[in-house]
């Protein structure tokens, strides 16, 4: 009988790849330390692999300043295996590569080998033994031979880094926008003058890599704001990670935003990103950042200032190329003259501030996100069928909404629930039908057509302007369309409706 089950072989991690070929070159060189380094920045060393007797677990993620090591870098800058030779009596001695970790003898044997792609310096590799004179020509070309095998394995290594970080960071951002699709915000819908400067304004700004700082009430929108910031920019592929500052302690806030390492603290049981290495060369969003605990302001002021940081319990810098976005419902001057918020923080985040009008102010875009949130309700609910009474739409304009868009769709969701027979009714908001919060009378029922007929008027008046404008183009970038931000389709169907002719 003939076996149909195919044999899958093993598959082996870049870092198990580098020790096997460590352990190769043992075979054919005498050493007591290998160690394969990656280059983490232009002027950063980082060990990826230690094997050896002289091997000690300070050397995991030991890093190497270039600057300091100059020897090291013109080594890698000539791209040729190098071997070690104190010159005493001329005064020249090498700066042991791993000074800070162990302590080896003088004139002890010295390799280094640059490990390079393409002209592409993607790190070393140095052997090191306690005897002299170890390191013969043979062995150099013995060393140089294999390091390219080492070098496709860093390269490896370096990549599979990569796409963890970019998967972890997608993680996140799939699960907000899980989130936000549980919520409904999804579009920013509106066309009054305040919505449409604010949305010219996320245009304007969405190119550069400029701090933005959003202010506004709750349930404004502000986080749909700084997601279409991040889709408008050229870091649009790359991660959006949230945070809420509002719902962080003192006491894990730094974890929260820089990581941890295994042990830093009880209970942190293994190595932990924090956001802003998850959103490396992506977009951090911080909201309520009127609300992030004093003692971590210098330290978010000095990872913007810098682009490095330290996780919790760490020794080592870690680099992150962040855009950083705010949003805030406080007002942030105040905080600085009563000593809540640093100043010097202030300013650096209030690059480009944007003020984002609570609901209220909008007009007529009340009606556009009622019948809106309405549609969507109608798509979670199949074949139901709703709609707004006279009174209800009466009951939407007249209400002050201080909890803004987000009180409004929440309050849609649960009208949705109560009108068993389809038409959302006043009562079914859980308000007073006969009056608003603000204690005005709402209009009867014949008074609230009249109102919805004024309401036609001044739609009529904007795109009779609009079209004025445009010498009466609808179509293009000079068109009356593009102007009130419709689709020509959408303009010339409201024309027809309202029975808006021009000639």
């Amino acid at each position: 009988m003939i076996d149909n089950q195919i044999q899958m072989a093993p598959l082996i991690s870049p870092e198990q790849t580098m020790e096997i070929v460590l352990q190769a070159i043992n075979e054919l060189v005498s050493y007591e330390l290998a160690v394969v380094l990656s280059l983490e920045s232009e002027k950063t060393l980082k060990v990826r692999k230690a094997i050896g007797p002289l091997y000690t677990p300070e050397l995991n993620d030991y890093k190497l300043s270039l600057e300091r090591h100059k020897d090291i870098a013109r080594i890698m800058e000539e791209g040729e295996v190098y071997v070690f030779e104190d010159d005493v009596e001329h005064g020249e001695v090498h700066l042991d590569t791993y000074e800070s970790v162990m302590e080896l003898p003088a004139g002890h044997s010295c390799l280094v080998a640059p490990l390079n792609i393409d002209n592409n310096k993607l790190g070393i590799l140095t052997l090191d033994h306690r005897a002299c004179d170890m390191f013969t020509p043979q062995v150099v070309q013995i060393t140089k031979t294999l390091s390219k095998l080492i070098t496709l394995a860093l390269a490896h290594s370096m990549n599979a880094d990569t796409l963890l970080k970019e998967r972890d960071a997608l993680i996140f951002e799939r699960n907000s926008l899980l989130d936000e699709l549980k919520t409904g915000e999804t579009n920013l819908v509106g066309n009054s003058p305040l919505w449409l400067d604010v949305l010219n304004k996320t245009k304007l700004i969405a190119p550069t890599d400029l701090p933005v700082m959003i202010s506004g009430e709750t349930g404004t929108g502000k986080e749909q704001i700084a997601r279409a910031i991040h889709f408008l920019s050229p870091r649009s592929k790359r991660p959006f990670v949230a945070l809420n500052c509002s719902a962080l302690a003192s006491g894990i806030a730094e974890s929260e935003l820089f990581g941890h390492e295994k042990g830093a603290f009880t209970g942190a049981v293994s190595q932990r990103k924090g956001r802003f290495e998850l959103a490396d060369s992506g977009t951090l969003f911080l909201d309520e950042i009127g609300d992030l605990p004093l003692d971590i302001q210098p330290k978010l002021l000095r990872a913007l200032q810098e682009g490095t940081f330290e996780r919790v319990g760490g020794e080592y810098q870690v680099n992150a190329d962040v855009r950083i976005i705010c949003a805030t419902h406080i007002d942030l001057k105040k905080a600085v003259e009563e000593g809540r918020f640093r100043e010097d923080l202030y300013y650096r985040l209030n690059v480009f501030p944007m003020h984002l009008p609570p609901l209220r102010e909008r007009g007529d875009d009340l009606v556009l996100l009622a019948n809106y949130f309405l549609k969507q309700i109608l798509k979670k609910s199949g074949s139901r069928k709703l709609k707004f009474s006279a009174e209800a739409i009466n009951c939407i304009l007249n209400h002050s909404w201080p909890g803004n868009v987000r009180e409004l769709q929440n309050t849609l969701e649960r009208a949705s629930v109560l009108a068993v027979d389809g038409i959302i009714q006043c009562t079914h908001f859980g308000y007073d039908a006969s009056t608003t919060e603000s204690g005005q009378k709402l209009l009867s029922s014949s008074d609230c057509n009249r109102k919805l007929l004024i309401l036609d008027e001044a739609i009529k008046r904007h795109i009779r302007e609009a079209l004025d404008a445009c010498g009466g183009k609808i179509y293009g970038d000079d068109g009356a369309a593009k102007i009130l931000g419709l689709k020509p389709t959408t303009l010339q169907s409201k024309m027809k409706k309202l029975g808006i002719t021009y000639k």
